[in-house]
């Protein structure tokens, strides 16, 4: 079973929109992403207008008043607006995906939930956009944010996966499914316990910057103490974890959809450390900033849909 053939050739509509939605999505993590390595967050410093128009000028001297032209820097303020314009771009997908799963209401309880999930995922982010905005950025708004944004992925990769449950259906023995099944929830589990460190670790590192101007970003990463030592010893369990998990399901077919998956996570682990890395002894370059964060979204994705997967194999002996 091909399972990265069978995803992209959707059969329907509400198929393609829910790809399209869940790829946008993607999309959206990469720019947020690029906003933070950038230190755009404030490049807007109001909502749901920057510098109170809604197109935001391209000189410091065609902002209207009270704001100050001092307060204006050009690519910190595009990079924030277009970071807004994804989002608003994901809340029309999203919408469209839950029109079109109406017609599910019946037939499928799941997909017209995993829909409505996610247009109430992304209500509830738009607030919070604002809400992280006009807090200053705020730490634990900022890991909030990113905390419901892989929720939206998730709830879309859902929703698209139950669309073409019969399509996607696997088959496992019984015994490699139990087992797997186990392994892969708690590899998910310890995985996004992951991404959270990760997330207190660039407020921390955002904090470093604010509080010490004239500090090199190279030194930055030293200023944060146990927390840096945790996330870094963390990355061996996750590893560990996937490792487990590709053994267990080891036995499988060499095309199986799940090994597959198995493999894939694997790699994406092993990128991640090696990014790791090069952020610790490199010096925090902010490309390898942007990537870390879209490969752990990534690495989220796979192993949940190598969850769902198992957890609807057709069980053989």
């Amino acid at each position: 079973m091909n399972w990265i053939a069978t995803v992209y050739t959707p059969a329907n509509r509400f198929q393609r929109t829910a790809l399209w939605t869940l790829a946008i999505t993607f999309f959206l993590i990469f720019v947020g992403g690029l906003v933070r390595a950038a230190g755009a967050g404030l490049g807007c410093p109001d909502w749901p207008r920057c510098f109170g128009l809604w197109i935001p000028p391209i000189r410091a001297e065609s902002l209207p008043p009270p704001y100050d032209p001092a307060e204006f820097n050009v690519i910190k303020t595009w990079l924030e607006y277009v970071n807004r314009l994804v989002g608003v771009a994901v809340g029309l997908f999203i919408i469209a995906t839950f029109i079109g799963a109406c017609r599910f209401g019946r037939s499928d309880r799941s997909v017209f939930g995993g829909a409505t999930a996610a247009l109430v995922l992304v209500l509830y982010q738009g607030w919070l956009g604002g809400q992280v905005v006009q807090s200053g950025l705020e730490g634990w708004m900022i890991s909030l944010h990113m905390v419901i944004a892989l929720l939206i992925l998730n709830v879309l990769l859902f929703t698209v996966y139950r669309s073409q449950r019969d399509r996607l259906r696997a088959a496992v023995p019984g015994a490699i499914r139990r087992k797997a099944l186990y392994i892969i929830s708690g590899l998910l589990l310890i995985s996004f316990i992951q991404i959270v460190l990760g997330s207190q670790i660039r407020e921390a590192l955002a904090h470093i910057s604010d509080t010490y101007p004239h500090l090199a970003r190279g030194e930055w990463l030293g200023e944060v103490g146990a927390l840096d030592m945790i996330h870094r010893s963390y990355s061996w369990l996750v590893l560990a974890g996937a490792i487990w998990f590709y053994r267990a399901v080891g036995p499988l077919d060499h095309a199986h959809a799940v090994r597959d998956l198995a493999r894939l996570n694997n790699s994406v682990i092993i990128v991640q450390i090696l990014l790791g890395a090069g952020l610790a002894y490199l010096g925090l370059p902010p490309v390898l900033q942007i990537f870390h964060l879209l490969l752990a979204a990534l690495m989220i994705s796979v192993q949940f849909l190598a969850l769902l997967l198992l957890a609807h194999a057709k069980a053989v002996s």
